[in-house]
């Protein structure tokens, strides 16, 4: 940002921390004040004939971290014929379409993507994320740089970037505050370009950044009844699914036994021919030893009639795959992706099946949450019958209602729907005064003020609920910090291993749709998820598409991370008290190392989750050398 002609010297640094990105290499740009660099890692045949960054004429440079998933409609808008869309990669389409409209280009390109445009003539940058945020994009600004990168890690220690933690971010990963700062990462000096965000910058003007797009809820081309919805979502769903299945291999399919990853499965097999192989591969966690959980038993009916791979969860620790998990988990810490175990085995497992692309049901719970309290809702806005049928359902199949009374579903539904303003600021008051939970230290609570911010963000909430629109209150749940940073994160494991993680749930179609279907819909008879269960039921079979419990086989890595790197987290969890002093509360962390030193090893489940949060957290901060301010 001062003109001087070291820009390139700075990218290197950045670029090496991002290595392991680009399986496919590196290449720079560099132009005095300014260098781009970009890591290839190819996913689609198209991707073969891509050289980044793009060099445009004389005027504009490009690179991009993306994938084109409307080639055809856009290859007619620029008149490329079929033989030339077959030689070209997304990313000279994403050049072509910038040359054609600029900035104005997402009016026209459906896909995932984080983007940077350098105007040689103007000495302009800009950067672009996606509108639904799956591509990330991030950072930091000094007096004398602006740099950025597709992980904010490799920021860090630049001229004028700090290694110093984000207090709201230490407090959120200490369970005390969800943060909702779109812009704000765990590092106080390195941002996150937001969800269809924009960002220009120049030396005169300084950085500058915007959003270029907002969700607006549907006209008239909304379905007429439940059965038009459910085709509505059924088409969406197999384009999204569809055009995430085009890469070098087939993609491998994370799934579980429920509904979210089950939609995906649902779709591969609606769009298979006749005498056609399943357009991706299944792979899953099953127990190999009777009596199955429901999870495994639909799991195994899941994989019937494919190829698909299955990791018996008990003799796990004795498997090659298992020890390079380890070494990943202990050497290479991070509090989202310790947190993302299975997706890490899942990563380890494509890349030994040669697959770049790595599909899974992520975000379907943000995008079909309904309200807790429908029936009571129901019940107080003129719909009695309604509401008391709901409640009866609701106890014998929803997923967290299970087993409760009706009549106790249905009252706390309507006091909720009916609570008066000064006794939700009563309520808040008290779980604000007792929510610092057991890890934050009560000076560092202060410091931040969290409890009067809780306070604040409760009674916000309680509005969103009570006056918004709909369609705004889904809008709001969705581009949500804490859903991006899921997002976020889920790209950061993946990209570790030189693979892409390719969401059909958080397609810009089903984004669209998912915010805009009535309420009723998503919650109905009982169930949750309604809307997908009854698209997925012909393909899934009623028991599984219909199927009420929740379980997840991927809770048991943790304890076996934990028991198989006993040493390692020994010496993270001595350093806790030093290293955490001020931050996390010091009575807690004795309490956890004594419990730890007196667990013997059959019994360290006991104690596994709380180990494993501190331990990486500990080892988070080693690994970068972390201060917390």
């Amino acid at each position: 940002m001062d003109g001087r002609t070291e820009a390139a010297n700075v990218l290197h640094g950045v670029m090496a921390a991002l290595a392991h990105r680009a399986p496919e290499g590196m290449r720079v740009y560099a132009e005095g004040a300014f260098a781009l660099g970009h890591g290839a890692c190819l996913t689609t045949p198209e991707s073969a004939f891509e050289h980044q960054p793009v060099v445009m004429g004389e005027r504009w440079v490009l690179a991009v971290d993306g994938r084109i998933d409307n080639r055809d409609a856009l290859a007619r808008l620029l008149a490329l014929d079929a033989a030339e869309l077959a030689r070209t990669g997304d990313a000279d389409l994403f050049a072509q379409a910038w040359l054609r409209w600029g900035a104005d280009f997402w009016r026209h390109v459906e896909g995932d993507y984080a983007l940077a445009a350098w105007d040689r003539d103007a000495r302009q940058l800009t950067l672009l994320r996606d509108r639904v945020g799956v591509r990330p994009l991030y950072y930091a600004v000094s007096s004398t740089l602006l740099a950025f990168a597709s992980e904010p890690e490799a920021l860090l220690g630049l001229e004028g970037v700090s290694r110093s933690c984000d207090g709201d971010a230490l407090a959120y990963l200490l369970g005390a505050f969800d943060f909702d700062d779109m812009q704000r990462t765990f590092y106080r000096d390195v941002r996150r370009l937001s969800a269809a965000g924009r960002l220009v910058a120049d030396a005169e003007h300084g950085v500058r950044t915007d959003c270029y797009w907002h969700p607006e809820p549907w006209g008239e081309q909304r379905p007429d009844d439940a059965e038009g919805w459910v085709a509505a979502f059924t088409e969406a769903f197999d384009v999204a699914t569809q055009r995430r299945m085009r890469g070098n291999a087939r993609p491998l399919l994370l799934l579980s036994g429920g509904i979210d990853s089950g939609c995906v499965l649902a779709a591969a097999r609606r769009l298979q021919g006749p005498n056609a192989a399943l357009g991706l591969r299944p792979l899953s966690l099953v127990e190999t030893r009777t009596p199955f959980s429901s999870e495994t038993r639909n799991i195994l009916r899941l994989h019937e009639g494919s190829d698909g791979l299955r990791i018996p969860v008990e003799d796990l620790a004795a498997q090659e795959v298992f020890s390079m998990l380890l070494d990943e988990v202990w050497n290479a810490p991070h509090p989202i992706d310790n947190s993302l175990s299975y997706a890490r085995l899942g990563c380890l497992l494509a890349r030994e099946a040669g697959s770049r692309v790595v599909l899974d049901g992520v975000d379907g719970d943000t995008e079909m949450s309904a309200m807790s309290s429908l029936a009571g809702w129901l019940a107080v806005t003129g719909h009695p019958l309604r509401g008391w049928r709901e409640a009866r359902m609701a106890s014998r199949v929803n997923t967290y209602l299970q087993g409760a009374s009706p009549v106790r579903i249905l009252l706390r539904g309507a006091l909720a729907a009916l609570e008066p303003g000064w006794a939700a600021r009563w309520r808040y008051r008290r779980q604000a005064a007792a929510a610092d939970g057991p890890w934050i230290a009560s000076g560092f609570a202060r410091q931040l003020h969290l409890r009067e911010r809780r306070l604040v963000a409760a009674i916000q909430a309680r509005y969103r609920r009570k006056q918004c629109a709909l369609h705004d209150r889904r809008a709001h749940d969705f581009w949500h910090p804490g859903v991006l940073r899921a997002l976020e994160g889920t790209d950061r494991t993946y990209g570790r291993y030189g693979i892409e993680a390719w969401h059909p749930w958080c397609d810009q179609r089903v984004v669209d749709l998912l915010l805009n279907v009535p309420e009723e819909l998503l919650a109905r008879d009982g169930w949750t998820k309604w809307l997908a269960r009854k698209a997925s039921a012909p393909a899934l079979g009623e028991e599984i598409a219909w199927y009420s419990g929740k379980s997840h086989l991927g809770s048991r890595l943790t304890p076996t991370l934990v028991a198989a790197g006993h040493a390692r987290v020994t010496a993270l969890l001595a350093q806790a008290p030093d290293l955490l002093a001020g931050v996390v509360d010091a009575d807690t962390l004795a309490r956890l190392w004594k419990d730890w030193q007196a667990t013997p090893a059959d019994a360290i489940h006991t104690v596994a989750d709380d180990a494993m949060h501190i331990a990486t957290l500990v080892g988070w901060i080693e690994r970068y050398r972390l201060q917390l301010s």
